[in-house]
């Protein structure tokens, strides 16, 4: 009895070692991977906010890199073609948590990464990205610290020093010598596009004062008093979309009659809707303007993703509820895919190494937010900021930069 016990146990014990060593071993970075139907399959990474404070404009950029996707849904590479996979991963709009949506898409053999809106959430991630050598393409993400000193991190928009230069310019024309910057403690985004603005007004002579509040904070009540007491001529506020309404309300419900500013998140219809005549004359930049005729791409875009959100219900959620208008953070997530679509072609190549070194010398004509090339940081080079104000619930374009 005790050797049959014997036999049996010895006999477990091989097939054991058997099936171990039948596992497959773990796929190298951008190893393409097979779907069920035996289709050759490249994946691309999607780390965006679909939750927390940054979810609206996260879903807005998701959309558009999910429409550039219906239209180029497969690469060829070396004669062969392959469908392009979307791996999802919400970085929660927190960069306490968006190392481990990075982690995700790394396990998950992502060959590139898109995203992120939020410049926090991609600083924090950056280098997880760059250990594995594997590329991101930033879309709405405009702190500098995002790309420098990172050679695997570009992105689609321009940088807020760029953007503060612009907006702080633009208040000047507009008689504001004496602003305030609210800033959200801690926000990489916030904190630095203000102080870039800033700098900007002091160094043209202007006078700038900056106060915080706290992640989560919904009453400015105290804040609107004493800007009103200090007698400032505007507030310029980069803060998120959801935040936006509180501060326009309760400026103006507290008799603040001075001139409202912000950067490229205000660009979205909600805000218009949630503060009503309040928001009216507030003006903000942005990366895109739909009314822009002369860009051919821009034109065509707007029409064709317009209709392509109207046509599912989902969509229409995703983009705030509504058909009729997208933000301008949309193109940015459908370029950063066109992005990393025309880098694989330049690469003839899954491998995530050889598509980070197609991006550093991509050029690409006729995106929708202007002409691409990276420069040595990885920073788009972007010469064109949109001005839009809110006028009775509608975004309206008010002027724009060109660097003319």
């Amino acid at each position: 009895m005790k050797k049959f016990l014997a036999i049996i146990l010895a006999l477990i014990m091989v097939l054991a070692l058997c099936a171990c060593g039948s596992s497959p071993a773990p796929a190298a970075s951008g190893d393409p991977a097979p779907a069920a139907d035996g289709e050759k399959v490249i994946k691309v990474g999607v780390f965006e906010p679909t939750s927390g404070q940054n979810a609206a404009g996260g879903k807005k950029e998701i959309l558009g890199i999910e429409y550039a996707q219906s239209l180029f849904p497969t690469v060829d590479i070396n004669g062969e073609t392959y469908k392009i996979e979307l791996v999802y991963a919400d970085n929660a709009s927190d960069a306490a948590k968006a190392p481990t949506a990075a982690q995700l898409l790394i396990s998950n053999n992502v060959s590139a990464v898109i995203g992120t809106y939020g410049s926090g959430c991609a600083i924090a991630a950056g280098d997880l990205f760059a250990d594995a050598k594997i590329p991101a393409v930033g879309t709405s993400c405009t702190n500098p610290q995002v790309t420098v000193g990172n050679d695997y991190y570009f992105r689609i928009a321009y940088i807020d020093p760029f953007q503060g230069a612009v907006m702080a310019n633009y208040a000047l024309k507009n008689g504001c010598q004496n602003c305030v910057v609210i800033v959200e403690a801690g926000d990489d985004y916030s904190a630095g596009f203000g102080n870039y603005f800033s700098e900007a007004m002091v160094n043209a002579g202007a006078k700038c004062e900056t106060v915080t509040f706290q992640t989560g904070e919904t009453d400015f009540s105290t804040i609107m008093a004493n800007i009103k007491s200090q007698g400032y001529d505007g507030i310029f506020a980069p803060v998120s979309i959801e935040t936006a309404p509180l501060i326009i309300n309760q400026a103006r419900e507290g008799g603040v009659e001075c001139q409202i500013m912000a950067g490229d998140t205000w660009d979205d219809i909600s805000i218009a809707e949630r503060a009503g005549a309040n928001a009216n004359g507030v003006f903000f930049s942005c990366f895109f303007d739909a009314s822009d005729t002369s860009n051919t791409a821009g034109v065509e875009f707007n029409s064709g993703i317009l209709e392509w959100i109207a046509a599912d219900s989902a969509r229409v959620e995703n983009n705030g509820g509504t058909a009729d208008a997208i933000s301008s953070v949309t193109p940015c997530g459908y370029d950063a895919y066109m992005a990393v679509y025309n880098a694989i072609l330049a690469a003839q190549s899954t491998d995530s190494q050889a598509i980070r070194d197609a991006l550093a010398s991509l050029e690409v004509e006729g995106l929708v937010t202007g002409d691409l090339k990276f420069d040595e940081n990885g920073d788009a080079i972007k010469n064109y900021v949109a001005i839009k104000t809110f006028q009775d619930g509608q975004i309206v374009f008010s002027d724009a930069y060109t660097g003319e």
